[in-house]
């Protein structure tokens, strides 16, 4: 493996092993507890490096800057409210209270963004293509699903299906939402306005319109936010639909989904099972591809 491929990997392995998550217990009742305005005022306090069981954070300050726009929502733990949040709900439907949804709103921002940046240090140097093609014509799978951000649609000149019909149902429910009489996955690639938002519909043997012939993303620096996290999930909250006046719901699920097709998943198993462990969060794999 070329030098610069290792050292992608080293530094993703090392992040698994020193996760973001276990500093914000730190940060909330350093936050809490002291007599500072924000958060930001605070974080000048974590100068010094700080030891945990599991290893070491040499400059806590500066990590944690980078998350600085997320850790701003700690703000409101203070006026007790969770202004600007979603409605987030536990797996019973209770809502969360304003200091825990705040809380957990401010760790699923932060671990997105913190997975993001794993992913792509493990994936680039793995030279797959299993998240860019749809099933292969002979796996159980009819289409494979890539969740979209609203404005990511424009990535992709595709058909678009945003109706009635579409925005009732979900990609897997039954009997399927038909196109042209025959069921959606059965029309070739397309753009799918869905209950719970959008997403781009690969069927059995298609592939992303932005992969080339050796294999590489065309739009790879602005590719889409689920392409920057392909096979490790942050699944500490699920968005679960979208209220017709916007207002979204999310379901508190507590856990990081790991796609088992996935080469580097395989290999680093035991690191994945740690670092959720360490987020205090349940590591699931799943096969994704029959």
């Amino acid at each position: 493996m070329p030098q610069d491929q290792s050292s992608s990997i080293r530094e993703g392995l090392a992040r698994l092993k020193t996760p973001v998550l276990p500093l914000i217990h730190i940060v909330q009742w350093l936050y809490l507890s002291g007599p500072f305005q924000t958060v930001t005022e605070m974080l000048p306090q974590l100068s010094e490096p700080i030891e945990m069981e599991h290893g070491a954070y040499a400059e806590p300050a500066a990590l944690l800057a980078i998350y600085s726009e997320a850790l701003g929502h700690l703000h409101n733990l203070k006026k007790t409210e969770a202004a600007g949040l979603p409605h987030i709900e536990d797996e019973e439907g209770t809502q969360l209270d304003s200091m825990e949804a705040i809380s957990q709103w401010t760790r699923h921002l932060i671990l997105n963004l913190e997975l993001e940046t794993i992913n792509s240090l493990l994936c680039a140097p793995q030279h797959c293509t299993l998240c860019c093609t749809g099933p292969e014509m002979d796996q159980e799978q009819l289409f494979f699903d890539v969740p979209l951000q609203d404005e990511e649609t424009s990535f992709f000149d595709l058909l678009r299906h945003d109706d009635k019909e579409s925005r009732a149902t979900t990609p897997y429910e039954e009997p399927p939402l038909t196109r042209q009489n025959r069921p959606f996955y059965t029309t070739g690639a397309g753009l799918y306005h869905w209950q719970n938002g959008w997403s781009l519909i690969l069927p059995k043997g298609s592939r992303c319109p932005h992969l080339d012939d050796h294999g590489a993303c065309c739009i790879y620096p602005r590719r889409p936010t689920v392409c920057r996290k392909p096979q490790i999930f942050p699944y500490l909250l699920e968005r679960a639909e979208i209220d017709k006046d916007g207002t979204e719901t999310y379901i508190l699920r507590n856990k990081i989904l790991a796609v088992w097709d996935c080469p580097y998943v395989r290999a680093y198993k035991e690191e994945i099972e740690t670092y959720a462990e360490l987020c205090g969060l349940e590591p699931v794999f799943r096969q994704n591809k029959k």
